[in-house]
């Protein structure tokens, strides 16, 4: 299978955005929580779940033929 090089800030903008969209579909609670600070993250539950999903988001692009720009040799 010929390979597709992606930039570097195009792959973590297409994982990112992937993986964002399917944790706050498949979460039926909340999936953010405001800090101390007053800024909005995830909640820690749901910070492991997207750590998970990008692993995986990742797994499936490299699998259909998709490479980070500075993963080529």
């Amino acid at each position: 299978m010929k390979k597709t090089i992606i930039p570097t800030e195009t792959w973590i903008e297409v994982y990112k955005t992937l993986s964002d969209f399917i944790l706050e579909y498949s979460s039926l609670d909340a999936v953010t929580t405001i800090d101390e600070n007053g800024a909005e993250v995830y909640t820690e539950e749901k910070q492991d779940e997207f750590i998970y999903i990008a692993n995986s988001v990742e797994d499936i692009m490299r699998v259909s033929g998709l490479i980070r720009e500075e993963e080529v040799e």
